[in-house]
């Protein structure tokens, strides 16, 4: 079974570093080998893995949906786009990296993200976990980059405006055409005054279960500018103490979920 996490939430509130976080505490349990996807167009995941970007899908969709560029129709094609896709894995220690690169242009991509689709799926199977970080608007996630997911974290810093954003992301996660097993809350950058007057009563009004929280580590935070990858951070840092409690509960939840 392969455990598959997405991540989503506005722009600017951490999700690349979490993602990459995720990716670290889940080698560090044992959970390998692991598929990160970076499906944010700003395609950051590999600087914050410390690791270079293959060539991205968007090319291979790009080539794939233009006349000369299409390959044969039928198996011939179908072999071609899991070519395409093999080369375009970045393979570390524990884990791959692929990235699906810029949205779409104004060709008709139906065909070959199908082709893309099916190719990812199945390439999933292959590992112990899958985690996506994801745009702000879950566009990746409606057209399936993997086939279910297992848990949506909906991230957000402590303030209004993060919530009210998380209520908005929470809602859209209900309308899209993918299979989502759990829908849970995480707050990312909590510092140590704890949560603002009103955010509170915002997060409660969203009926969603929540994650330990994640709070302000300014090692995190300078390692970030400086452009250190996650594995750079001290073992015992506040985030990476965090997210490694965020891996438990998943797989304890995951668990109980395959138990039933």
């Amino acid at each position: 079974m392969t455990l598959s996490i997405a991540i989503a939430g506005k722009g600017g509130i951490g999700k690349t570093t979490l993602s990459a976080l995720l990716v670290r505490a889940l080698r560090e349990a044992g959970i390998r080998p692991i598929l990160a996807v970076d499906a944010d167009p700003n395609s950051n995941l590999a600087e914050a893995l410390g690791v270079k970007p293959g060539r991205p899908l968007a090319e291979i969709r790009e080539v794939g949906s233009s006349p000369e560029g299409s390959p044969p129709s039928g198996i011939g094609r179908v072999r071609a786009v899991e070519d395409e896709i093999q080369r375009a894995i970045t393979e570390d220690d524990g884990f791959d990296l692929i990235t699906m690169g810029r949205p779409e242009g104004p060709r008709c991509y139906c065909a070959v993200n199908n082709l893309l689709r099916k190719s990812l799926d199945s390439l999933s199977k292959n590992y112990a976990a899958v985690v996506v970080d994801n745009e702000a608007g879950m566009e990746h996630i409606s057209r399936r980059t993997t086939n279910n997911v297992d848990f949506l974290l909906i991230i957000m810093n402590p303030t209004l405006p993060s919530a009210r954003a998380a209520g908005r992301i929470l809602a859209l996660s209900h309308e899209l055409p993918v299979v989502i097993g759990r829908r849970m809350l995480l707050i990312n950058r909590l510092g140590p005054e704890g949560m603002p007057e009103g955010v509170d009563s915002e997060i409660c009004g969203l009926h969603i279960e929540r994650l330990p929280d994640v709070p302000q580590d300014d090692d995190l935070e300078r390692d970030g500018v400086a452009g250190r990858d996650v594995f750079r951070l001290p073992a015992q840092s506040p985030a990476m103490l965090a997210v490694r409690n965020v891996v438990k509960d998943l797989c304890s939840t995951a668990a109980v979920i395959d138990k039933h």
